[in-house]
């Protein structure tokens, strides 16, 4: 069975939450993705655009088929009040 993440939208755009635990289990770091997505703890919330591509992209090369369920937001979503992921990060740059 698949594993499911929850995808996120809001009126403009969508993002793809991910534990950072995901991210090591395919060979990724924090330093793979762009200032756009968002953190809250352990938790990333990947922009659609490109950083969610990328995730899936991997997933699926190192862990198989791969599924989301949406989550509407409503129009404005509580993940652009998070604080963006900084660029070039890695895992240990980041408080938990």
């Amino acid at each position: 069975m698949a594993r499911k993440f929850d995808f996120h939208t809001d009126a403009g755009h969508g993002w793809l939450k991910v534990h950072v635990q995901d991210l090591a289990d395919i060979a990724l770091t924090v330093a793979d993705f762009t200032p756009y997505s968002y953190r809250a703890g352990a938790w990333l919330y990947l922009e659609e655009d490109v950083d969610a591509g990328t995730f899936i992209s991997q997933w699926e090369a190192k862990r198989g088929e791969f599924s989301c369920r949406q989550v509407d937001d409503g129009y404005n979503s509580w993940i652009r009040n998070l604080d963006r992921l900084p660029a070039g990060a890695s895992f240990d740059d980041i408080t938990f």
